[in-house]
């Protein structure tokens, strides 16, 4: 068990540093010598040793406390996952001014990080898993897609531009994500024609994915999936309830009735 944490925080540690240099954008092969060069420095190593010494000291802490048992995490695991006034500000924000399928006012929302070039993501996308969910629960339940990379510089330029698809025609945006990965794997002529045969003007599109209108908008979306959840994977769900604050996260592509028996659990809590 020791170890088990010892590991989970020298992750996150490593994690942590990776974001704090996003404007490098880490997953651009041309950053990626400078990015190690950063990693070589002496004032680098000097804070990694430094974290992970305060880390073991808070691991040894832990062993000296006799009530310490593994119960006893698990219910700390679980307390985490109450949001705080930053978290439902976020939600709430993402809810009212984003695509949404089902109704905007249901009690549960189910954020949906995904990539269009992620083939677990094809996979959940193909189930129907989301689709089924709110079918189980009318007026309960809605869900938003959220965008998470993975996959480089071509798939963060297919979530830009699925974000001008959602600016300039929002209610075609999820036909658009079906089709996509119906179109498994997608490239930008591809989706072009299949929001323009959905109904999206070519020309604005067109216009809108040349600007880089969303990129910085997608990035920030990444960083706030994991700030505010911790998690760094596609496809990665959370379903939130908006009226006790509790949320409970789906890591990869699970079927319908997991969703479904969380749901269900969440409503009796």
């Amino acid at each position: 068990m020791l170890i088990c944490i010892l590991v989970l925080n020298l992750i996150l540690l490593f994690q942590k540093d990776a974001w704090d240099l996003e404007t490098l954008k880490v997953w651009w092969k041309e950053n990626m010598a400078a990015i190690q060069e950063i990693y070589k420095t002496e004032a680098y190593k000097t804070s990694q040793a430094e974290a992970i010494d305060a880390t073991l000291e808070q691991i040894a802490a832990m062993t000296d406390t006799e009530e310490y048992t593994n119960d006893e995490w698990n219910t700390d695991e679980e307390d985490t996952n109450e949001w705080s006034d930053d978290i439902k500000a976020v939600v709430e924000e993402i809810v009212a001014s984003n695509p949404v399928r089902g109704d905007k006012n249901a009690r549960f929302t189910i954020l949906e990080y995904t990539e269009l070039h992620c083939p677990y993501c094809q996979r959940h996308a193909q189930a129907g898993t989301i689709n089924s969910v709110l079918e189980a629960f009318p007026g309960e339940v809605n869900s938003v897609s959220r965008h998470y990379i993975i996959h480089g510089q071509s798939a963060l330029e297919l979530a830009a531009a699925m974000e001008c698809i959602a600016e300039l025609n929002p209610d075609v945006y999820y036909n658009a994500f079906e089709k996509a990965f119906d179109a498994y794997p997608v490239d930008m002529d591809g989706l072009k024609n299949i929001a323009i045969e959905l109904g999206v003007n070519e020309s604005d599109l067109n216009t809108c994915i040349d600007e880089w209108r969303y990129t910085q908008a997608v990035e920030d979306m990444m960083n706030q999936w994991w700030k505010l959840f911790g998690v760094s994977w596609t496809p990665g769900n959370v379903i939130i309830d908006r009226e006790t604050g509790k949320f409970e996260v789906v890591p990869g592509a699970y079927p319908a009735d997991t969703f479904i028996e969380k749901i269900n659990a969440m409503k009796w809590e």
